[in-house]
């Protein structure tokens, strides 16, 4: 989760330990001044910092201490940036630089002050079609980018859409779990790493080790699908409850819950939530030219 994930526990204002000011400072030169704990994850401790020489805040990811010394941990954690490093896109949160070292790891990101897509669903609340629109196509653009470099994302959900205060501009985020098609080491990690259960493709609940890029299809459909109807196709009392739904039922048409969607977009995310990934949009460049019509 190099990206500042919006599923973590936030803690603005927080003290920050001394022996995690230390780390930071001697990994990156001293270059940073870290003001305050963003966030804490199950791996790892997100802070705010000011970069002394290009005078902008940043976010930096600090492993846990204690999962540092573990190879498999830091390789991971190494893995993770070197993906975020290579996608250059303008709906991507970026990974600037990262340190490993044998008793610690960090990587400096962007730092992207908003909400997450997520917050703005909270307690089943449907957002105006134009608008979820407005931060689809993009997301299906930046997915493009990502499937066209080989990096299936994984966990595509509205925790890992943020919005930026200023202008709403819609990042993707948290590449923490995503897997390169060409490496072995990477896609080896799939039946042991799994996803977010409410926002999982089929074939991903059901551990296939070759799921490609339509299960990042599926889990944005299913996120959009949230954000219009203020409510998942399924319901069930437990994820796994919701993730075995989707592996034996058809999902209930959009329009079905939410009327006022136009048939045309109601069609393209229903489309993205077919069972078998055949059936599906064949890629996500195809998704976002038919988003784009659908407006």
């Amino acid at each position: 989760m190099l990206a500042l994930d919006a599923t973590e526990d936030r803690h603005g204002d927080a003290t920050v330990p001394d022996e995690d000011r230390d780390r930071i400072a001697r990994l990156t030169g001293d270059r940073h001044e870290v003001l305050e704990l963003l966030g804490r994850g199950g791996m790892s401790r997100v802070y705010l910092a000011w970069d002394r020489s290009l005078h902008r805040r940043v976010a930096i990811k600090l492993l846990d201490e204690g999962l540092s010394g573990a190879v498999e941990h830091r390789e991971r954690f190494r893995r993770e940036a070197l993906i975020a490093a290579q996608l250059e896109h303008p709906h991507i949160v970026p990974c600037y630089d990262s340190v490993h070292r044998p008793d610690v790891a960090l990587a400096v990101m962007r730092y992207v002050p908003g909400r997450s897509l997520g917050q703005l669903t909270e307690g089943g609340r449907a957002l105006p079609w134009r608008q979820v629109l407005g931060w689809l196509v993009p997301m299906a653009d930046a997915l493009a980018h990502a499937h066209a470099r080989g990096v299936i994302h994984r966990d595509v959900k509205p925790a890992n859409i943020l919005l930026q205060d200023e202008d709403g501009w819609p990042f993707l985020t948290d590449f923490g779990i995503a897997t390169l098609r060409t490496s072995e080491a990477s896609r080896a990690e799939v039946t042991e790493r799994f996803g977010t259960p409410e926002f999982m493709a089929p074939e991903q609940v059901l551990g296939a080790w070759d799921a490609d890029h339509r299960a990042d299809i599926y889990s944005l459909g299913l996120t959009a699908y949230l954000a219009l109807a203020g409510r998942l196709p399924f319901e069930a009392r437990t994820p796994v409850g919701l993730a075995a739904h989707r592996v034996a039922l058809d999902p209930t048409p959009l329009r079905d819950v939410a009327p006022e969607i136009p048939d045309r977009l109601a069609a393209v995310i229903d489309r993205c939530l077919e069972r078998e990934p055949r059936r599906r949009w064949r890629n996500a460049r195809a998704l976002r030219d038919r988003l784009v019509r659908a407006g």
